[in-house]
């Protein structure tokens, strides 16, 4: 690598290679994290240019296929955003890898045991029930107002007959929301994801019927009237009885799943 300065003791190799099969794919995963010590030394952000293909050969030493072929993966991982006929990018998005990854890791868990798509739920849980008790006292009432709003078109929607899980998500989005903090909420919005990749799975085999719906909106009703009341205690008490109702509903079903094929 020609003029960088050495970041490995600062940054670390990001993208670690355990149990190498080649020196090639080494070398690649070291032009991988070479191109992200470029990015850091460079002080490049969300949405900056990177150096040219030319530019980047010249100065890292390696081949154009070389480049090409690290630029592909951290494009898949989010790092970079390569638009044709512009150039490449500093990625934005460098969380929609790992929504894929483990909504694939979680579907797949539901026909062999159901345990990593029950973990999923637990990080899920882990992070709202902690963050609530958080949230109560920097809640405005602007922000109670857009609760509001979320709660009633989720209210609407189960009227109407169907349980939609987007609006689900907006009524916990606009909960947390007053906590201001956007990595929290991408995170948040990650598992959200995740967890309706999983349900997605579970409403073409298993859909909710109106008396499941009519409940799942009762437990909504009553956290909405705890985060209404700022009363903290009661709306960690109501999450945390959520969460335990979801993972009812998965344990079920995989359970029912794995006697039908039994």
């Amino acid at each position: 690598m020609k003029n960088l300065p050495n970041l490995t003791p600062v940054y670390g190799d990001l993208l670690v290679l355990k149990n190498s099969r080649s020196a090639a794919q080494q070398r690649q995963y070291q032009l991988q994290n070479d191109i992200i010590a470029l990015i850091f030394s460079r002080q490049l952000g969300q949405g900056d240019p990177l150096p040219t293909e030319q530019e980047l050969i010249d100065e890292l030493g390696v081949g154009r296929n070389s480049v090409r072929e690290a630029l592909k993966v951290l494009e898949a991982l989010g790092i970079v955003e390569v638009r044709h006929g512009f150039g490449t990018f500093v990625g934005g998005n460098a969380l929609g890898s790992m929504t894929r990854a483990l909504s694939f890791r979680g579907c797949l868990a539901l026909y062999h045991g159901g345990k990593e798509a029950l973990e999923l739920v637990e990080v899920r849980e882990a992070l709202e029930i902690g963050l609530i008790r958080s949230v109560i006292p920097v809640m405005t009432d602007e922000h109670l107002a857009l609760v509001t709003r979320a709660y009633e078109d989720m209210a609407a929607n189960v009227e109407s007959g169907t349980w939609k899980a987007e609006y689900d998500q907006r009524f916990h989005a606009a909960i947390f929301a007053p906590l201001g903090n956007e990595l929290l909420s991408r995170l948040l919005d990650v598992f959200w994801q995740v967890y309706n990749n999983i349900a997605g799975v579970l409403d073409r085999v298993a859909p909710l019927n109106r008396g499941q719906t009519t409940e799942l909106l009762d437990a909504h009703r009553n956290l909405y009237e705890a985060v209404v009341a700022r009363d903290a205690d009661a709306a960690a008490a109501l999450m945390e009885e959520h969460f335990v109702g979801i993972r009812g509903r998965l344990t079920s079903w995989q359970h029912t799943w794995l006697a039908e094929q039994g």
